[in-house]
């Protein structure tokens, strides 16, 4: 009987399977088709997104992503609405635009089927946004040394490690610790780690000269920076470990901050004490409510941590399958620990999210549910609800005609989206990225 009951479990999964086919691809041949069959079923939001992908492969992003919002407002939790409108404008050079994009999506929908597609995507964005903006800051290095820096700006380098070599990967880590950190302070604005990271790659220095003041003075000028943190912690085999750091201006000024002292296993702690003395060193009078979020928000596992900054040290180098390993282990090790867990999503979606262009976006949530099922949050099904979009509900639904006029008709482009969600209002930091001497900021999960 129960060898029964199984087949018969087999059959209807099977089934299941083969009523749930893998969608094909669009190009830009379907667009008449597509067209049609829309018109013909307004509320179909699937077929809307189908039209325009098949748009956006055929170049006509303008449209595209005017369809891809009337879509939304039928299906607000479904991620080819972010996909192809952010691809629009990875395509115009817009790659901030498409981050914020990516991001504010996955803030208010982080349980959506293929968020980890979402967050793939936004790595690479942020990545040919930051390897584009080097270049052009050092195409204009002469013209930026002449500009003044966006106030309250602050970029934190990598933090030089000395000691035992098996900790170098922590450069990353305590960055991005402290960048984060930093980023609860609603008077200042954080720029991107990996920003800065591409930035020194660009600029070819070797080590010693990454750890000098002038190169820091010279990284602002070029980012606009009004201040920069550069970081030293001492880590020896056995012993007691160091932290200092220096905030750095554009011209050059150099002010140390006062060192910490403390055992290994207390690096966490020692971290948040050298986030605490950089605020007052910056000047900046950190409230209560602050103080307490950055002594809350971040890893509470050293181990986790450690394989947190080697996922990081893998993940710019493009090392996606070693990155995710080492994110899952941070996860395993901190399950609390939500920034590896959208890394390890990230990661191991990168691949699949790489191989994917024009239309066949359509098909990328279900390539990454392949490889991503694992980490997939139980219940993230593409109606889960997430927030703000997914709780209204519209009395009209646009037209296609509607849709397809906002865009003037066939033109080509990524329009710029305006995004009416701040960072504080969703309870995140602000990380903010610079292309042309134009701040973008965008959301960064704590």
């Amino acid at each position: 009987m129960s060898q029964r009951k199984y087949l018969l479990l087999l059959v209807a999964l099977v089934g299941a399977c083969a009523r749930a086919p893998r969608p094909a691809a669009v190009t830009p041949a379907d667009i008449p088709t597509l067209l049609a069959q829309t018109q013909q079923q307004p509320t179909d939001a699937a077929l809307r997104f189908r039209l325009a992908a098949a748009l956006a492969a055929a170049g006509r992003c303008d449209t595209a992503t005017s369809v891809a919002r009337s879509a939304e407002a039928l299906d607000p939790a479904d991620v080819l609405g972010p996909l192809i409108v952010g691809g629009c404008q990875e395509q115009a050079g817009g790659y901030d635009d498409a981050v914020a994009t990516y991001n504010d999506f996955a803030a208010r929908h982080p349980g959506a089927r293929g968020v980890a597609a979402l967050r793939a995507r936004a790595q690479l964005a942020l990545r040919a946004g930051a390897e584009q903006t080097a270049r052009q800051a050092l195409a204009r290095e002469t013209e930026l040394a002449q500009q003044p820096p966006q106030a309250a700006t602050v970029a934190v380098l990598p933090v030089a490690i000395s000691g035992d070599s098996s900790y170098q990967p922590l450069s990353r880590g305590l960055a991005e610790l402290i960048t984060t950190d930093l980023a609860y302070i609603r008077t200042l604005r954080l720029l991107e780690r990996l920003q800065i990271g591409v930035l020194l790659d660009e600029l070819k220095l070797g080590q010693s000269e990454r750890a000098d003041p002038a190169t820091a003075a010279r990284v602002g000028r070029l980012l606009r920076a009004e201040r920069m943190v550069q970081g030293t912690a001492t880590i020896p085999s056995r012993g007691p470990v160091q932290i200092s750091a220096s905030v750095v201006t554009g011209t050059g000024v150099v002010r140390p901050v006062g060192q910490v002292t403390g055992p290994f296993p207390r690096l966490l702690e020692l971290e948040k004490q050298v986030v605490l003395d950089l605020a007052a060193q910056l000047g900046i009078a950190v409230t209560e409510a602050e103080r307490q979020q950055i002594l809350r928000q971040g890893p509470r596992n050293l181990a986790a941590f450690l394989a947190y900054s080697r996922g990081l040290e893998a993940m710019d180098r493009g090392r996606y399958g070693a990155a995710a390993r080492h994110f899952r282990a941070a996860t395993q090790a901190d399950p609390s620990f939500q920034a590896a867990r959208q890394g390890q999503e990230a990661a191991t979606a990168a691949p699949a999210v790489q191989q994917t262009s024009g239309g066949e976006i359509v098909t990328v949530v279900q390539a990454v549910e392949q490889v991503t099922a694992a980490s997939e949050p139980a219940g993230g099904g593409g109606g889960a609800s997430g927030g703000v979009l997914s709780s209204t509900s519209l009395d009209v639904v646009p037209t296609l005609g509607d849709a397809i006029a906002q865009a003037g008709g066939v033109t080509s482009g990524a329009p710029t989206i305006d995004r009416q969600l701040t960072p504080e209002a969703l309870g995140v930091p602000s990380i903010i990225s610079v292309v042309n001497g134009i701040t973008i900021i965008f959301k960064r999960p704590p």
